[in-house]
């Protein structure tokens, strides 16, 4: 996992940002496989042309995409570095999420070290993309780890986000009860 030239762009803008997906999941003790590196962050600057260009001059692909008013997303700028290295870096639309960049903690992997959400914040990140894979996920990180406290995590910023999130993390409790 080599994101060290991306988050020497977002470092040098001074964007915060958190390591979000499957690669998360899997810091918090949950594996699942994918090839491409999510980054989560609230910064705007990250969707302009010139942000990129040093990794561009360096041979990676990027590309920028602003989400229109429907988009649960602010954008999206994927990036294919010259190694191979696939990595998203997606903005956030809601302030709740910005919140879940703060919260996260720093933890070393692989070299770097980087923020990685809290399990219950991954858990509200997955009900909030609402795919039937990300559902799955979230019931999964429920799983691991001190239920209790995962639940307390969740209950405490449920509050924040959409109220559709907020129906979702019902059902998921209630799947709990069968």
């Amino acid at each position: 996992m080599n994101i060290e030239p991306v988050q020497r762009v977002l470092d040098g803008l001074g964007a915060s940002y958190a390591l979000i997906g499957a690669h998360a999941m899997a810091v918090r003790g949950y594996p699942r496989f994918t090839v491409d590196i999510d980054l989560l962050t609230s910064d705007e600057r990250v969707l302009g042309e010139s942000t990129w260009g040093g990794l561009r001059r360096a041979g990676a692909a990027v590309d920028p995409r602003r989400g229109d008013a429907e988009d649960p997303l602010g954008g999206v700028v994927h990036i294919l570095l010259a190694d191979g290295t696939d990595v998203d870096v997606v903005v956030s639309k809601w302030s709740w999420e910005a919140q879940v960049i703060e919260r996260a903690e720093p933890v070393a992997l692989a070299g770097t070290v980087i923020r990685v959400p809290r399990l219950g914040d991954l858990i509200l990140l997955k009900l909030a993309a609402g795919g039937y894979m990300d559902l799955q996920d979230a019931a999964a990180l429920l799983a691991i780890g001190d239920k209790e406290r995962t639940i307390h995590d969740v209950q405490t910023y449920i509050d924040d986000v959409r109220p559709d999130v907020r129906a979702l993390w019902r059902d998921l409790l209630a799947s709990l009860e069968r």
